[in-house]
């Protein structure tokens, strides 16, 4: 059958400052559903009786068809969340989330952690102006030294430094991800959890109260059909393999993390299992050799209990190539922190070593990515060149 007038319609946005009340959404929900079997038109289905929608409504949720719910987002502003907390929601999908960046802005710390930060700060700033200031004038400005300074520092603050973000989420998921969040908190609270868990049950349990509190909970949609947890806790070992698809473990700080999954057509999963004393910490590059290492370190030990950022953590990594290549695309980059950009270009070589010594059909596709920046990629037009060359050939230490 031909059509020849195709008519596309807005019937739904985000309103700004507006809070709709939850029956809306499960007004909205309930027509979505009757999509599936109407007779008619979507215009028929807004006009039925309301009793005959809210009853396809409870249908639909006690069936466990929710998808229908996650057309309509709700967008939260959260203050004072743990970094932590942060890395749990936003390894969860779908989601769309814009947080307070340590990178760029300081976060609050108090106590040892604040003047430890406010050290590093000032040292790095001395240790990236000396090696590349006068080399690299028009990149390293006073403005980027003090945020790549501030960059580092931050390192040495905390897993559970309070933050501001602006999370957006469909109707669902929001009820999906307290759900997940409650059962955590149940099987963990009171058992043999570790200091970070038993840390974190706390600020979880006040995130539960605090969703509660907006009235866009139903417990109808929390329920966990499909006994999913919270991604970023799965500890499942996992065999290397490099193909089509790929997965991987490696180390990596909590800082990373917080960086690194934000590609969020890749997983990722992160193992909280080491006790503050048996935790080790990154070492920025630009430290590596220098008195000034061994000085991070008993820094770092000062603060170890607060689970500082440098925290090195067992990661797994999981996706397909095509994915990959985009992460390729968005991380080697001058701009980019430099251990996300670090670990993306020995991954990147490791790919492409797998795949050529299996005589995978489609090695060649990362060929290209495996030296430089993603300004030297065919094809590649960078709208703001750094011409930093120490970062094009990756040889960058800051």
């Amino acid at each position: 059958m031909y059509i020849d007038v195709m008519n596309i319609r807005v019937i739904a946005t985000t309103k700004s400052g507006y809070e709709a009340p939850r029956e809306e959404f499960d007004v909205f929900g309930g027509h979505a559903a009757g999509v599936c079997y109407m007779q008619n038109d979507f215009d028929t289905l807004r006009s039925e009786d309301k009793e005959k929608t809210m009853k396809r409504v409870k249908l639909t949720k006690e069936a466990g068809h929710h998808s229908v719910y996650d057309h309509l987002n709700i967008t939260l502003y959260l203050e004072g969340i743990p970094r932590v907390i942060e890395l749990i929601l936003n390894n969860e999908r779908m989601m769309t989330s814009s947080v307070k960046s340590g990178r760029y802005t300081v976060h609050s710390v108090e106590g040892v952690e604040k003047k430890l930060y406010e050290k590093w700060v000032e040292i790095f700033e001395g240790l990236i102006q000396k090696q590349y200031q006068e080399k690299y004038p028009k990149f390293f400005t006073v403005s980027r030294i003090k945020k790549l300074a501030m960059e580092n520092a931050r390192y040495l603050t905390g897993a559970f430094t309070l933050v501001s973000m602006v999370h957006t989420i469909s109707y669902r998921q929001l009820n999906y991800v307290y759900g997940f969040i409650r059962d955590f908190v149940a099987m963990r609270k009171g058992g043999k959890s570790g200091t970070f868990i038993k840390k974190l049950i706390p600020y979880l349990t006040q995130f539960l109260s605090t969703l509660d509190a907006t009235g866009y909970i139903d417990e109808a949609l929390t329920h966990n059909g499909k006994h999913r947890i919270l991604s970023v806790f799965n500890k499942t070992k996992i065999q290397e393999y490099f193909g089509d698809v790929y997965a991987t473990t490696y180390k990596g700080s909590f800082a990373y993390i917080t960086h690194a999954h934000r590609h969020r057509t890749l997983r990722y999963y992160v193992d909280f299992v080491k006790e503050p004393g048996d935790l080790e910490f990154y070492v920025p590059e630009i430290l590596r050799g220098t008195d000034h290492e061994t000085q991070w370190q008993m820094d770092l030990s000062k603060v170890r209990n607060k689970f500082p950022q440098a925290m090195m953590l067992d990661i797994t990594e999981m996706g397909n190539l095509d994915d990959f290549v985009l992460k390729v695309y968005e991380r080697k980059c001058a701009v980019v922190l430099l251990e996300t950009n670090r670990y993306t270009a020995d991954l990147t070589k490791k790919y492409y070593t797998a795949m050529q010594s299996g005589n995978h059909p489609r090695a060649d596709i990362l060929k290209p990515f495996i030296r430089g920046s993603r300004c030297t990629f065919p094809g590649f037009t960078c709208v703001h060149p750094c011409n930093f060359a120490d970062a094009i050939s990756e040889k960058r230490k800051v």
